[in-house]
C-alpha cells in the first residue's frame, strides 16, 4: 500500500509541466497499481489552495482543468481517501515538533501526510524526501526509481 504525496499525484495533473521517461513510467506505473494508492485528504486542501490560486490570478481555464481532474481523482479513489483523524493529528504534531526542533522546517501539511503514513504503515511517494526525511519517515521519490 502507497500513499502518495500532493507532489506526486500532481505529476498525473493535466497541469504537470514535467515531462520525460520518469515521468511517463510513473503515470504508467500509476495506471497500473491504482487500487494500491492512497492519498490523504489534506491533499485535496493543498490543490484546492492551488485553484483558487489560479482563479486568483485570472487563469480560469487552467483551474477548471484542475478541477476536473481531482474530481476524477476523487471519484476513483474515494475509498482510498484516508482522512486525518485525531490519532493522525497528534502525531503530526510530535513530528512537526522534532523535525522543527532540529532546525528543519516542513509544513504542516507535510507533518500530516507523514503521520497518515507512519500510523497506516503505507510507504509514502513523495518528491520531497528532504522533509519527509526529516519529519522522521523514510519516503520514496518515484521519478528516482530505476
Amino acid at each position: 500500500m502507497y500513499l502518495l504525496d500532493t507532489d506526486v499525484l500532481s505529476l498525473t495533473s493535466p497541469l504537470s509541466r514535467l515531462e520525460g521517461e520518469g515521468v511517463e513510467n510513473w503515470r504508467n506505473w500509476v495506471a497500473a497499481n491504482s487500487a494500491s494508492l492512497h492519498f490523504s485528504t489534506i491533499t485535496l486542501l493543498e490543490i484546492r489552495f492551488g485553484i483558487e490560486k489560479l482563479l486568483s490570478r485570472g487563469a480560469a481555464q487552467r483551474a477548471e482543468k484542475l478541477q476536473r481532474w481531482i474530481a476524477i481523482i476523487q471519484g476513483v479513489h474515494q475509498s482510498r481517501l484516508m482522512p486525518v483523524s485525531g490519532e493522525i493529528a497528534d502525531r503530526a504534531g510530535v513530528l512537526l515538533f522534532k523535525a522543527h526542533s532540529d532546525g528543519h522546517s516542513p509544513s504542516s501539511e507535510d507533518a500530516i501526510v507523514a503521520a497518515t503514513a507512519e500510523l497506516l504503515k503505507f510507504r509514502l511517494l513523495s518528491r520531497n524526501v528532504k522533509h519527509m526525511r526529516a519529519l522522521g519517515v523514510d519516503c520514496l521519490d518515484p521519478l528516482k526509481l530505476k
